[in-house]
């Protein structure tokens, strides 16, 4: 009687032990595919040359075409939403904690000092669940107030992002961007765009969720010199975004961003009543 028990334990204990690796391997799979090495090799040596300003405009240009062929062409694969590209530098790569969507992003530097965004949003479908890959398009060379519109993906206000922030209101989710723009050679820019998700599966950038200055905007967009850094963080434990407040660097120089540098004080956004609400003069010692 004893024997046929342990027998039993032991067989089940196995096939446990076994569905156990299974599941393992399956989440492992699902979450750390790594990209072919030829592919990710490939997009190292085509982005080195398109930032290498000492190559010619036209090499770097071809460079990233190529590189967005290849991209593009991966990205369209079935398993590609769970593929990392830690080894691949110059792809910045950035998904929401639902994974409602994921964002490739990077930049191409040019001759005169500007520079131009580049990205792919690989999001799901909300009727069969299946990921769609949609191209974003820098346009933000030709939008006169972009913190006034809502931008189709064609649309696309540019910028390297680098952080999602997810908030919600009226049962609806808006993925707030922290972004960079290097745009040229006398100003750099900080921003915070938002993407929201129609019920169709189509998606836009900006939306009216942003009091800062006793205005209403889509987007906030922070310019300032090229010589100077600006912070622009999330702050995780006080739910709110902090960052550096801006000053002219003189008196008569207000309106001309060039010349604008943080003036050692901090400023934040914090959600309530479904908007960002902005306070100034933050005390930031406890945010690092």
């Amino acid at each position: 009687m004893f024997k046929i028990y342990n027998n039993f334990g032991k067989r089940t204990l196995c096939s446990l032990f076994l569905f156990m690796l299974v599941c393992i391997a399956n989440t492992l799979s699902a979450q750390d595919i790594q990209p072919p090495a030829a592919l990710r090799d490939s997009l190292n040596h085509l982005s080195k040359i398109m930032l290498n300003l000492s190559k010619t405009e036209e090499e770097r240009l071809k460079a990233n075409i190529k590189f967005k062929t290849l991209l593009k062409g991966y990205l369209q694969k079935e398993d590609a939403a769970f593929a990392m590209f830690d080894s691949v530098p110059a792809l910045a790569r950035l998904a929401p904690a639902d994974k409602r969507f994921i964002l490739y992003n990077w930049e191409l530097p040019h001759s005169d000092g500007t520079f131009t965004y580049h990205a792919f949003v690989l999001h799901r479908s909300l009727k069969d669940n299946a990921y769609q890959l949609v191209e974003l398009t820098d346009a933000s060379a030709l939008i006169k107030r972009p913190e006034s519109m809502l931008l189709k993906p064609e649309q696309w206000y540019g910028a390297h992002y680098y952080k999602i922030v997810t908030v919600k209101r009226k049962g609806r989710y808006y993925y707030c961007l922290l972004g960079a723009d290097w745009n040229d050679r006398l100003s750099k820019k900080k921003l915070i765009d938002v993407i929201t998700f129609e019920k169709d599966g189509s998606f836009k950038f900006g939306a009216p969720i942003f009091n800062f200055k006793n205005t209403t905007s889509y987007r906030l967009i922070f310019e300032y010199s090229s010589k100077v850094s600006m912070s622009l963080n999330y702050d995780d434990k006080r739910k709110r975004i902090i960052f550096d407040h801006l000053s002219p660097i003189e008196e008569g120089l207000k309106g001309q961003y060039q010349f604008y540098a943080p003036d050692l004080s901090y400023d934040a956004l914090v959600f309530k009543k479904g908007k960002w609400q902005h306070i100034e003069q933050v005390d930031a010692r406890n945010d690092k």
